[in-house]
């Protein structure tokens, strides 16, 4: 199957949504259906999906700190995503990017990262729900919700 040229790049809470089905408070609103219909057209093939490497470990540290999942949950987890999604580790040139980013921004160390690793990545689009991170990030690159992308009036739709 030919790679599908439409990348979309996901940031740490957009999985997390989906591996804890998590809802908003309020609305009750499911936070995890849009990011898990990007995940199936990721699996269909009709976008490649890429995460980086520290958002991996981001993750794996989420789900043991702050989820309180069983390790055999998080191995399983983590297994899916790595069959899933491609994993982009960063060289040092995204490295001194991300500390480039992170000195001019206000951005955790995870984010930067992430940031540098999705602008040398051509034609992606960066998903999250992080409203500062993706007002930031739209200053360097193509950014989205996973309800905005998923809009019928949004050119990136599937």
């Amino acid at each position: 199957m030919e790679k599908s040229n439409k990348v979309l790049i996901f940031d740490t809470d957009v999985i997390i949504n989906v591996l804890a089905q998590e809802t908003e408070t309020i609305s009750g609103k499911p936070l995890w259906a849009a990011p898990l219909k990007l995940l199936e057209q990721v699996e269909q093939g009709r976008v490649r999906g890429l995460i980086s490497i520290t958002t991996l470990l981001e993750i794996r540290y989420l789900m043991r700190r702050k989820k309180e999942y069983s390790e055999d949950e998080i191995k399983s987890y983590v297994n899916k995503l790595l069959t899933l999604l491609e994993i982009i580790v960063p060289d040092e040139i995204a490295l001194l990017k991300a500390n480039e980013l992170q000195t001019s921004e206000s951005l955790d160390p995870f984010d930067a990262i992430l940031l540098a690793v999705a602008i040398s990545v051509e034609s992606s689009r960066l998903i999250s729900r992080d409203k500062s991170f993706l007002r930031i990030s739209s200053k360097y690159i193509s950014t989205s919700t996973p309800e905005k992308i998923l809009s019928p009036s949004n050119n990136f739709r599937q």
